[in-house]
């Protein structure tokens, strides 16, 4: 997963693995092949576009635009 600002990406995770320094992140894996991105408390400093890139030929990437409302998750 990786997070999109412009036309930066800020790497979350790889694989099993969490590389951003933020503790909320979190990633759970689910069979067969859905690994899902958790934020714990999600606030507004996390809305933006969430990416998960997949490593195949050709590439897929599963887009996701978070929006924290009032205290309210929707994506």
């Amino acid at each position: 997963w990786v997070k999109r600002k412009g036309e930066q990406l800020h790497l979350i995770t790889f694989g099993a693995s969490t590389y951003s320094s933020d503790s909320r992140f979190s990633l759970e894996y689910q069979p067969p092949n859905d690994w899902q991105l958790h934020i714990k408390y999600a606030n507004e400093r996390d809305e933006g576009q969430f990416e998960c890139q997949i490593n195949s030929s050709p590439p897929l990437i599963f887009v996701v635009f978070l929006e924290v409302i009032g205290g309210y998750v929707r994506s």
